[in-house]
């Protein structure tokens, strides 16, 4: 029995996937299948997992926090006789990976970062993300609509609207209770930029060209902190969701991670 609900596609080391918020992990539907071995988690209360508050109950947590969904992530691994894989997250999942790069070094072989921010919230922000909440916990969940237009390259609009359309829907069928939770989650996360300071195993950092939420400037500083030379890939004609905008892409260039 495992906390979330997995998948795991191909055999030998796997690359684990995590998943931007507020999504789930079939995001990464079109990319597993350019990669030897993958495993994605879904978040809890997102995609097939369990409510939020079973997995906090479960695990002994309080209060919403990304700690806990990497503590039940390391213990599926765990459960599941994975000794070390490959850890990516994008987003959200880049600051889970790290929560888990924390608490269970020993598991991570390599790391790859995308269209991620791994320290924290100013307070603006921090205070726009527990407004959110307590509208979800009224039942809305409006304020995550705008991140199709904000968060999406005009390119994927314009010339792969089916794309576009996706997000919208994944945006639109968010369950109140889940955005409340990793809404919460999320504010609360802390600044882990700097355990790439003394990281130990081979780090790639990937990006959309026009991800503004996560710019250049940001990849440029934890590229500087990492005592080697950590790979560097800008995908074109891709914003913030670059597993959904640009797959194929994303999969050649984690494929490549992954056979190094």
């Amino acid at each position: 029995m495992t906390y979330l609900s997995y998948r795991q596609t191909g055999e030998g080391t796997p690359l684990v996937l995590l998943h931007a918020m507020p999504l789930d992990s079939t995001m990464f539907d079109n990319v597993r299948q350019h990669i030897d071995s993958v495993m994605t988690f879904d978040a809890p209360g997102f995609g097939q997992s369990p409510p939020a508050r079973e997995v906090d109950d479960a695990l002994g947590a309080a209060i919403p926090s990304l700690d806990t969904y990497a503590r039940a992530v390391i213990a599926d691994l765990r459960s599941l006789g994975v000794e070390q894989c490959q850890l990516g997250g994008l987003s959200m999942g880049g600051a889970v990976a790290m929560s888990i790069y924390q608490q269970a070094p020993e598991l991570v072989a390599g790391l790859v970062l995308m269209d991620t921010n791994i320290g924290a919230d100013t307070e603006e922000a921090r205070q726009k993300r527990l407004a959110a909440a307590e509208k979800a916990d009224r039942g809305d969940v409006s304020t995550v609509l705008p991140m199709a237009d904000a968060m999406t390259s005009a390119v994927t609009k314009e010339r792969r609207p089916e794309v576009y359309e996706d997000i919208t829907r994944r945006l639109r069928e968010v369950r109140p209770p889940s955005l409340a939770w990793i809404q919460r989650a999320m504010a609360a996360r802390p600044d882990r930029r700097h355990l790439i300071d003394t990281l130990d195993v081979p780090l790639l950092l990937i990006r959309g060209e026009d991800d503004a939420s996560c710019t250049a400037d940001m990849m440029d500083d934890l590229a500087q902190r990492y005592p080697g030379t950590a790979g560097r890939e800008t995908i074109r004609g891709a914003g913030h969701f670059t597993a959904l905008e640009k797959p194929e892409e994303l999969g050649r260039l984690l494929v490549e991670f992954t056979r190094r």
